[in-house]
C-alpha cells in the first residue's frame, strides 16, 4: 500500500518578513526539519510543493544525497500566489501519477513534526484502507484538544473533494463543512502542531531549542 505525502511549501511568508524556511533552526533550516521526518517515516514518496520560482536553496544539502533524493521530487505551483488549495490540488496530481493509495498533507512551517507521528497516521490509514466495513473512513487527522490539524492523511476516495478546493484555506474547509468522515489520533505535544508564523514565533522557539 502506498502512500505519498504532498510537502506546502509555497508559502508567502508574509507576516515573517522573509523565507522563513531559510531560517536556521536545531543545525538546519526551519523548512528542512520536517522534511527530514518525513523521509524517514513509511511514506513512499514525498512530493515538495513550492512557488514557481523556487531553487530550494532553503534546503540541507542532505537532502540531495543518497538514499533521500530518491525518495522525494519537486512540483512547482504556478497559481500557489491563489491561495494554499492551488498548491495542494498541484501536489495531488503529482502524486496520482504514482498511483498513491493516500496522500499525506504536510506543512513545511511546522518544524517539530515527528516521525512517530506520520507513521502512526499511516498504520491507521493502512488498516482502514483494508477493512471494507471501514469504507467510510476518508481520511486519519492528527489533532490537539479535538481540533484536525496537519499532518493530515487522506484516502484515495477523499481526492475528488480536495480536487474542490478554493482559495486559502486548503483542506480546513472540508473539516468545517463536515463533508469527509474519518478518524482523529489525539496529540500530546502541542509543539508537533506548531507552526511559525512571525518573528516573535521564530525567536522564542529557537531560544527554547538552545536552552
Amino acid at each position: 500500500m502506498k502512500f505519498c505525502a504532498v510537502y506546502l511549501a509555497a508559502g508567502q511568508s508574509k507576516r515573517m518578513g522573509e523565507n522563513k524556511l531559510a531560517l536556521p533552526l536545531r543545525k538546519t533550516t526551519v523548512g528542512s526539519l520536517a522534511f527530514h521526518a518525513s523521509l524517514q517515516s513509511k511514506l513512499e514518496h514525498i512530493i515538495v510543493v513550492t512557488k514557481e520560482d523556487d531553487c530550494l536553496s532553503w534546503m540541507d544539502p542532505l537532502f540531495f544525497q543518497t538514499p533521500f533524493k530518491e525518495k522525494w521530487s519537486h512540483a512547482r505551483c504556478q497559481d500557489a500566489v491563489l491561495g494554499q488549495s492551488h498548491s495542494l490540488k498541484c501536489g495531488l496530481q503529482a502524486a496520482q501519477k504514482r498511483n498513491c493509495n493516500g496522500i499525506m498533507v504536510l506543512l513545511a512551517d511546522q518544524p517539530f513534526l515527528n516521525v512517530k507521528t506520520i507513521n502512526e497516521l499511516i498504520i491507521l490509514g493502512e488498516q482502514f484502507q483494508k477493512k471494507k466495513d471501514l469504507n467510510e473512513i476518508t481520511y486519519v487527522a492528527a489533532s490537539f484538544q479535538g481540533i484536525p490539524r496537519p499532518p493530515i492523511l487522506f484516502l484515495q476516495k477523499s481526492f475528488p473533494f480536495l480536487f474542490d478546493l478554493k482559495g486559502d484555506e486548503g483542506a480546513r474547509q472540508l473539516f468545517r463543512k463536515s463533508i469527509l468522515k474519518g478518524r482523529l489520533v489525539e496529540g500530546r505535544d502541542a509543539r508537533i502542531f506548531f507552526d511559525l508564523d512571525t518573528k516573535e514565533d521564530y525567536e522564542c522557539d529557537l531560544n527554547e531549542t538552545i536552552e
